[in-house]
Parts: structure tokens; sequence; C-alpha cells
């Protein structure tokens, strides 16, 4: 059985968590934090969460994670089964990834945690979020789904990477990045709509209130 290490408010979590959901993969939780402690780095050498623990060890990156499951447990599949298409998702994770969801992470500590705003990166952010939404922009063609008919793993980005990233935007620039995409919104409610989508979800926001009631 795979172990899945991590937190259900991690977004990077709930992507494989999601993964696993879809693909009916039986999976047993364990709860864990980031961490530069050896024993933790044992399983994941950068300390970071998700990694997962399988019968030939533990692999840790998310996308490293979800090549891992697809490979081995390819059915359903969620990268097209032609190389172009496939190539296409990908190049939609990877822009989703590097130029929405990191540069919208340096606000996270300021949005969720309360901590001072950082002026370097509020000047900073912006424009590299503004080339990302005009990149996928042209690039996403939903019908529902961000590559078609059917969901890929650049939905699965998309869903977890929106939701706090469009916190950030409209709290800190008065900018939601989810309208300003053309077919995006419709098809983050077709994620939403999804059994796995709410089972996931559904955990996030208990952990969430949970955190919140403990402050």
């Amino acid at each position: 059985m795979i172990k899945l290490y991590g937190f259900a408010v991690s977004n990077y979590y709930n992507m494989v968590k999601q993964t696993l959901e879809e693909k009916a993969i039986s999976y047993e939780e364990i709860s864990a934090i980031p961490s530069q402690g050896d024993e933790f780095k044992a399983k994941s050498p950068m300390g970071k969460v998700p990694c997962i623990e399988t019968d030939h060890g533990f692999i840790s990156e998310t996308a490293a994670i979800l090549d891992y499951l697809e490979e081995s447990y390819p059915n359903p599949r969620l990268f097209p089964a032609e190389v172009f298409a496939r190539s296409k998702v990908r190049e939609i994770m990877r822009i989703t990834e590097l130029y929405i969801e990191l540069p919208a992470r340096r606000h996270f500590q300021h949005l969720f945690f309360s901590t001072p705003r950082n002026d370097a990166a509020f000047t900073e952010v912006k424009p590299i979020l503004e080339n990302g939404v005009s990149a996928l922009s042209h690039l996403v063609k939903p019908a529902p789904f961000l590559c078609g008919a059917e969901m890929t793993y650049a939905d699965i980005y998309a869903y977890h990477t929106f939701g706090y990233a469009n916190a950030v935007t409209t709290k800190l620039y008065d900018w939601d990045i989810i309208a300003a995409i053309p077919g995006l919104k419709a098809s983050l409610a077709a994620m939403a709509a999804r059994p796995s989508t709410k089972r996931v979800d559904a955990d996030q926001q208990a952990m969430m209130a949970a955190r919140a009631k403990a402050k």
C-alpha cells in the first residue's frame, strides 16, 4: 500500500492525494510537516512534503510522484496517450507551477499567517503572474477541462493552485486571475464536482477549521 506523507492544507499534497483517489489506489495518510531533520530527509531529501513510500522506497517531489503513479497505475489515464497532447498537458502544468503557484507563494506567509507584507515581493510577483495568466489564456482550451473533454494532470495542478493563488491576487492586487483566463472558472467548477475533489476538499477544509479553532 502507498503511504502518503504530508498534511491536507498543502496544495501539493492534495495534488498527489487527488491522483490516488482518481486512480482508486489504496493508500494510507501519514501526518508529516516539512523538516530538515535527518529522519525525515531520509524519506524526502529536500525535507519537503509530500512524499510517498512505495514497496521500492520513498519518492519526493510532486511531479516525480505523479509520474510514478501514472506509470505504475495507468488506469484511468491522466496523461493523454498521444505524445503531443501529453506534452501540452505538461506544458500547462509547468507554467501553472512556475508562473502562478510559486510567485503567489511568496505572499502566503503574509496572507495566511498575518506576517508583514513583503514589499519587494509585492512589486516583483505581479509581472510574473501577468505572464503566467497570459500564457495560460493562450494554451488552455476548456471543454470542459483544460485540455478537452477528459480530466488530466493539468486540471489537478490548476485546481490545487488557483484556489490559493487567486486568494493572493484578489486580496493584494484586487485582481481575479481565475476570471482573467477564459474558461478557467468553468473548468475549475467541473473539477470541484468530481467525487475525488469533494473528498480531498472536505479533508482540507476540516484541517483548516481545526487549525483556526486551535489559534
